[in-house]
């Protein structure tokens, strides 16, 4: 074991290097893959890595500052690699951390907090600038005149990538994105100016989204109806859903990357300037190290410094690579008739590494949550985690611990994922069309709209409405050899059970009245009574009078109507988690111009309100 710590002490500063350097790497490759995904492991090891790499860089960095006297005294050959010393070169190491810490492209910040926070980021780039300034200067006149000056070159580049973190940061902060009034993204020409495009083609949808992109900002960024000019172009194909779910997922990609990336800053002319002028001081240092002096440092050391530069060409080219991917960078090539490198940049963007229109749906799974097997006590589980709140519901009855005090463990592990499938998408998107066309008010009977129209509380309809639904399904038999029935169903269950999943893991996305708490930890008994009066309304003695279908519009009414009460910095705050069907629904709302931050507002019902105004549209109406 003393061992073991003797060789720690030897190589503590090499090790740790090395281990920033492999953290920036895990986070450039990962850093974009939780936008479309939902897996809890990748999430906690993209934010494991990202709240290392910061630690493990301002770690080494003081550790560099405070053994750097060793340096300063004696004969740098005799006193390499004595225990509890640095490494000679050790001070040359000290700009690269300051590029790790500066972060990748790929991700600025975790959560919406990390851009909040952009003033510390800034003060931490000056207390950071200045140790590494005063490595350097405790070095001066140790070291070769070239390997100085090439770590000044490095200093440089480190200094200009952690501003570009910190300018990246603020942008992405809810203030900065709400007085930004999408003025930082370029103007582009109608798409009918365009030559050589494909009318109704996926690049004629991703030139749409981009051109769209000014004004769904306003939207995410919560501005008033009335700052937000209604130039949404009319365009063939438009009321397409599958069309208009590709253009509203392009869109949702754009709004990410602003938000949770360096693309905001690095298309942007003093981004651009910023990037080469780092690029180009890299390669500068990088050809005055090879030229410097390095027979008096180790080899190791100095494989150690190689590696660094190396590396960070490597990320270089593959954040230039991520550039040409960006539609942005094909619409600015394709405005100005660079039609070969226009290609290029398409060939990349709809390549399956890129943004391929087969995936261009930014959803890809939806929490699902059944109350009713909590309620009912079913220990039937399919997954481990469920397996392992079976185990949990079944040591608490031994011990006689109340059941309400461990709903928490079941919010967490009784919660599953599922694929968005397309009859779930096409169903919404035909009813918001229906909505926009106040159409649709046939598919409801009038029982529905009178159940509806006396809701005490939006989080008890849900409830109430999810047990109904999981009760007739569970009855239903014959629909099983059908495949619409089949079809029909699977989409009740999944919005029944993804309402039921935002209600207990994300109610501030929802329109409540209600504490979820509250509603959860009702007494069994009284819902089950509410249940029996609800299905007395919506179904009466005829049980077989609730359709399927109809059972999927009243969920997909309910799902619009929420999206459209919903704040937009909620949906700020779900992309850098994989996004959220809501916001997507919220989003293609816009589309259609509903929702509460449009002219169109949605209202669950107007059983009361028999005068309709112009700018409302009732989810349920009679």
């Amino acid at each position: 074991m003393e061992d073991l710590v003797k060789l720690f002490n030897v190589w503590e500063i090499q090790l740790l290097v090395l281990l920033s350097f492999t953290l920036q790497i895990f986070l450039f490759f990962t850093g974009s893959l939780r936008r479309h995904s939902s897996s809890m492991l990748l999430r906690l090891s993209i934010w494991a890595a990202y709240l290392g790499a910061d630690f493990v860089a301002v770690y080494t960095l003081g550790l560099v500052s405070r053994l750097g006297d060793i340096t300063t005294k004696g004969d740098i050959t005799t006193e390499m690699h004595t225990p509890g010393k640095i490494s000679p070169l050790a001070f040359f190491w000290a700009p690269f951390l300051l590029i790790h810490l500066a972060g990748q492209d790929t991700i600025t910040a975790f959560a919406m907090e990390d851009n909040n926070l952009w003033l510390r980021h800034l003060l931490n780039l000056v207390v950071q600038a200045v140790l590494a300034i005063y490595v350097f200067w405790k070095s001066i006149g140790r070291h070769s005149p070239m390997l100085i000056v090439s770590g000044v070159f490095v200093f440089v580049v480190g200094i200009i990538k952690y501003a570009e973190r910190t300018w990246s940061l603020k942008s992405g902060c809810y203030k900065s994105f709400e007085s930004s009034g999408g003025h930082h993204y370029k103007k582009l020409p109608d798409h009918d100016c365009v030559e050589d495009m494909n009318k109704d083609g996926y690049d004629d949808i991703v030139y749409i989204a981009l051109w769209s992109t000014p004004r769904a900002h306003n939207i995410i960024s919560g501005h008033n109806i009335l700052s937000i000019p209604d130039d949404l172009p009319d365009w063939p194909g438009r009321d397409e859903s599958k069309t208009i779910i590709k253009m509203v997922g392009i869109i949702l990609s754009v709004m990410y990357a602003d938000l949770y990336t360096k693309a905001l800053v690095v298309r942007t002319k003093s981004g651009i300037i910023l990037r080469c002028i780092s690029q180009m001081s890299a390669v500068v240092a990088f050809g005055m190290f090879l030229a410097s002096d390095k027979q008096r440092y180790s080899k190791t050391d100095i494989a150690i410094t190689y590696s660094l530069f190396g590396g960070g060409f490597f990320l270089e080219l593959c954040a230039v690579f991520i550039s040409m991917m960006s539609p942005w960078t094909w619409a600015w090539l394709k405005v100005r008739k660079w039609h070969k490198l226009a290609m290029l940049s398409w060939l990349i963007f709809s390549s399956d590494l890129g943004w391929p229109e087969k995936k261009q749906c930014f959803v890809k799974s939806m929490g699902q949550y059944n109350f009713s097997s909590w309620m009912t006590g079913s220990t039937q589980a399919r997954t481990f985690r469920q397996r392992v709140m079976a185990m949990v519901k079944w040591f608490a009855r031994l011990v006689h611990v109340e059941k309400k005090k461990i709903f928490w463990m079941s919010k967490l592990l009784d919660t599953e994922y599922v694929d968005v499938d397309e009859t779930t998408m096409e169903c919404i998107a035909e009813q918001i069309c229906l909505l926009r066309d106040h159409e649709g008010s046939t598919q409801f009977s009038s029982k529905w709209i009178n159940w509806f129209g006396n809701i005490p509380d939006f989080g008890i309809g849900i409830v109430v409405l999810h047990l109904i639904t999981e009760k007739h399904l569970s009855e239903i038999h014959e629909a099983k050899s059908a495949g619409v029935g089949m079809n029909m169903m699977e989409v009740c269950r999944k919005l029944s059970r993804y309402l039921m999943y935002l209600l207990a893991t994300h109610p501030s996305m929802l329109p409540l009245n209600a504490s979820p708490e509250a509603i959860f930890l009702k007494d069994p008994v009284e819902l089950e009574g509410i249940v029996r009066d609800a299905l007395d309304v919506v179904v009466s003695s005829n049980r077989n009078l609730l359709k399927l279908e109809e059972l999927a519009y009243v969920w997909a009414r309910l799902l619009i109507y929420a999206a459209g009460k919903s704040r937009p910095e909620r949906h700020m705050e779900q992309l850098g988690t994989g996004g959220e069907l809501i916001t997507f629904v919220w989003m293609l709302m816009y589309i259609h111009g509903l929702g509460d931050s449009q002219w169109r507002r949605i209202a669950l019902g107007n059983a009361d309100d028999r005068g309709r105004r112009m700018e409302e549209v009732y989810a349920f109406p009679s």
